[in-house]
């Protein structure tokens, strides 16, 4: 009896579909076009790498992602209490991509970064050059790779 109940409940809540009504569609605005202007960061916050898109001044050429991640976080970015383990100079001296990705030449030795500054790298190059799956770090001397970004895309 109580199958042949629950079986009758099943059915009938199938039936009667999940209780949205159809409509007509919705327009919304047009889609934007052309390049954002922005640098995609990822900075931490709460101990944890995020990502940030800073936008950029358009009379002044873009630096690189991770130059401007070494310059750390600027004001209203600090306000949100976002945060970097990147050293303060850190530059991106060569780029090269290779059959394990993209090998990126940093001006600091990369054995000497914490775990969230590697990460904070690895997903700022990733983005930067397209979404290369992975990134090896290089650096007076000190490979560190390939990586992943933990992050999704």
């Amino acid at each position: 009896m109580k199958r042949i109940v629950f079986a009758l409940l099943l059915i009938a809540s199938v039936v009667a579909g999940c209780g949205v009504r159809p409509s007509a569609v919705i327009a919304g605005a047009p889609a934007p076009t052309g390049p954002a202007n922005g640098a995609v960061l990822y900075f931490l916050s709460g101990g944890q790498p995020v990502r940030v898109l800073r936008p950029l001044a358009e009379e002044r050429p873009p630096a690189s992602p991770i130059d401007l991640l070494a310059a750390g976080p600027d004001e209203s970015e600090r306000e949100r209490d976002y945060t970097t383990e990147v050293p303060p100079g850190t530059a991106v001296l060569d780029q090269s991509a290779g059959p394990n990705g993209v090998t990126v030449t940093l001006s600091i030795g990369v054995t000497r970064l914490s775990a969230m500054a590697v990460d904070q790298i690895v997903c700022t190059a990733r983005d930067a050059l397209g979404g290369s799956a992975q990134i090896t770090l290089r650096g007076e001397g000190t490979t560190r790779g390939p990586l992943s970004c933990p992050l999704p895309g």
